[in-house]
């Protein structure tokens, strides 16, 4: 019983040490033509309850690529996505990661019809 026993804590310690598996929140953003948003900022929130008794939240931020692509290595969680280019209305999203579950999000953002003054 005491080997049984012991043998039991060995696996539950092994599993807790092991990382959380690494999984990707990728896009891509284009504009209503289709034309490819460069530029555009790009912020991933952690929405994990692991990391809400830290009272500390954890975020990950980026600008697009030429090709309006974006990427993030995550764990399995579930994220808030929030991206913003000043020609189009900004743009948020709730994502959950399973394990073995990428996620990849094509975005078509909407230009914003409102007009800008430059503030002198």
């Amino acid at each position: 019983m005491r080997l049984l026993l012991t043998f039991a804590v060995v696996i539950l310690l092994n599993a807790a040490a092991r990382p959380s598996p690494r999984m990707t929140i990728e896009g891509t953003l284009t504009g209503e033509s289709g034309a490819p948003v460069r530029g555009a900022y790009v912020l991933v929130h952690d929405n994990s309850p692991s990391n809400s008794s830290q009272n500390v939240a954890q975020n990950w931020e980026m600008r697009t690529g030429a090709e309006g692509h974006f990427s993030f290595d995550v764990q399995v969680g579930c994220y808030d996505v929030f991206v913003s280019e000043t020609r189009y209305l900004p743009h948020s999203e709730r994502v959950c990661i399973d394990d073995g579950h990428n996620v990849e999000l094509k975005l078509k953002m909407k230009a914003d019809q409102h007009l800008r003054l430059p503030l002198q």
